[in-house]
């Protein structure tokens, strides 16, 4: 059985919906599925772009069950800042497929090409917003994979994306650490770790919502000074070190730092919840809007 998986340019396939989308070029292979961009040929969606993701490991069939949860999930969320499912199919009864949509710039570009310090404190605000939505749904989800590659960019916002790692906490402490070492591997981003994730792994604690608040906090650390705090470590089941937050240039890169380390604690149970965060990064947006506004008419600026 093979893993491998390519579509011919041009080539058309038929979702569960009836509708047909023509692939038009490969846009990259990950440990499960392949994303190739096409757009659609049937009505109300003809001639827009899509980002269609194949399923191809089909030596593991145990993430073909993550991979038909996360797109069963996604078609049903409808929360702004999280990525959308508009369609769904089987490739010749072997390769499912989800139809998502085609954003293909990402935070990590952003990072590369530079922001406003608005900007960046507004994507702040609505990555939060999708984590409050995940830790109150029922079951509870956890994303477990958060980092810049995986955070893309729409128009002025952003939405959180690529949910292979997701799992929805449930009441009857269901367990997939075997899952973890066995099929998936350690089951979180080589330079996106968390304290959580590494208890998970080691079977020392419970995995929660909380630890998706740490990894926010890895990577908005990054947008802010440029610098990823998180030590690289060769073992994923090491503790966990994290260097001192970098300056922040901005008047208000103070109340930054401190909104960041409180996103950074090691303790999940002491560690700011989305809620909560979510309400004092929105209280920081409304005074960076009002410092731009005392500047000039418009805060935001988009060519």
């Amino acid at each position: 059985m093979t893993d491998y998986f390519a579509f011919e340019n041009w080539k058309g396939i038929k979702a569960d919906s009836g509708n047909w989308y023509r692939a038009i070029e490969l846009l990259g292979v990950g440990g499960n599925a392949a994303t190739f961009l096409a757009y659609c040929t049937s009505n109300p969606q003809k001639g827009l772009l899509f980002a269609v993701k194949v399923f191809r490991r089909l030596s593991k069939p145990e993430r073909k069950t993550t991979f038909l949860e996360e797109a069963k999930f996604l078609k049903g969320c409808q929360h702004p800042a999280i990525m959308r499912i508009f369609d769904e199919g089987t490739y010749y009864d072997s390769n499912p497929f989800a139809v998502m949509e085609y954003l293909p710039r990402t935070l990590g570009e952003v990072m590369r090409a530079g922001c406003s310090f608005l900007e960046k404190v507004t994507f702040s605000m609505q990555l939060l917003s999708a984590l409050d939505f995940l830790s109150s749904e029922h079951p509870k989800v956890v994303h477990r994979d958060i980092k810049p590659a995986n955070v893309f960019i729409k128009g002025g916002s952003c939405v959180l994306g690529d949910f292979g790692l997701m799992k929805r906490i449930e009441d009857d402490g269901d367990d997939d650490r075997s899952l973890i070492k066995e099929s998936i591997g350690p089951g979180m981003p080589f330079y996106y770790r968390t304290p959580d994730l590494v208890a998970y792994m080691n079977g020392t604690a419970p995995l929660t919502t909380q630890t998706d608040v740490f990894q926010l906090g890895l990577v908005l650390a990054q947008l802010f000074t440029g610098r990823n705090p998180c030590v690289a470590c060769d073992d994923f089941a090491a503790p966990l070190q994290i260097e001192e937050i970098g300056h922040i240039p901005s008047d208000f890169g103070g109340l930054v730092a401190s909104l960041l380390k409180r996103m950074l604690d090691f303790d999940p149970a002491t560690r700011s919840r989305p809620s909560e965060l979510l309400d004092n990064w929105e209280g920081l947006f409304q005074k960076v809007v009002d410092a731009a506004h005392a500047v000039e008419d418009r805060a935001f600026h988009y060519e």
